[in-house]
């Protein structure tokens, strides 16, 4: 059976208030905490850490230790929210009749563009006519290939789009992709990703980019 004093030596010791220096100390440390992010955060946590205790007041060694906590915490709650980086590509996307008319005639309509306005495709101008052409193109096909159309993007949604199409996404998406993965894993675990890309072109052949990545994150400014 304990006595009174082991019972009162095993009391948690109360935490001691932030005083007004230490708020003052971490309020100028807020802004390369909201522009950091992952291992960059952990070192502004440390300087801060190490500057705020100065001025926190006497306290034994179990209260220094906790103390770092509540800066992080004091930190945390206290700087801006981050959103997470939209995905560059939607990987649940339902195939309708009219967006499997756009992948499979993009070709033809990019080119009808290019002739009837002169932009280039591969310039950002070129979305600005895109919607409007697919729209005008979707409207004037028959009932039998709005039918057609319409049978194919169930087969899509089943079963997976053809080497065409995927090859296509891969030309335009897989950059993108990557460097978003790539961020994601340096944040969550500080991984730097060495990525070479390879995918099936629509002749079915093994196709591998000549360029290798060594992708790492980027901060945003």
């Amino acid at each position: 059976m304990t006595g009174s004093n082991s019972e009162s030596d095993e009391e948690p010791q109360k935490q001691v208030p932030l005083n007004k220096e230490e708020v003052t100390i971490l309020e100028s440390y807020l802004e390369q905490w909201d522009s950091g992010s992952g291992q960059e955060r952990n070192v502004i946590w440390k300087d801060a850490t190490t500057e705020a205790r100065l001025k926190a007041p006497k306290v034994d060694k179990n209260l220094l230790r906790s103390q770092k906590m509540v800066y992080r915490k004091w930190l945390q709650n206290h700087g801006k929210k981050k959103k997470d980086t939209k995905v560059p590509i939607n990987l649940r996307r339902k195939w309708m009749y009219h967006t499997v008319v756009g992948a499979l005639q993009k070709k033809e309509l990019l080119k009808k563009i290019q002739d009837d306005t002169g932009v280039n495709p591969r310039k950002l101008e070129m979305m600005h006519h895109y919607s409007r052409y697919l729209t005008d193109m979707v409207n004037s096909l028959t009932e039998k290939e709005i039918e057609d159309a319409t049978d194919m993007a169930r087969q899509w949604n089943a079963q997976g789009v053809p080497p065409d199409i995927q090859a296509d996404t891969v030309r335009r998406k897989s950059e993108d992709l990557l460097q978003y993965v790539a961020c994601k894993m340096f944040k969550k675990a500080g991984m730097r990703l060495f990525i070479l890309l390879a995918w099936k072109s629509e002749d079915d052949k093994l196709m591998i980019s000549r360029r290798v990545k060594y992708i790492t994150y980027r901060r945003q400014s």
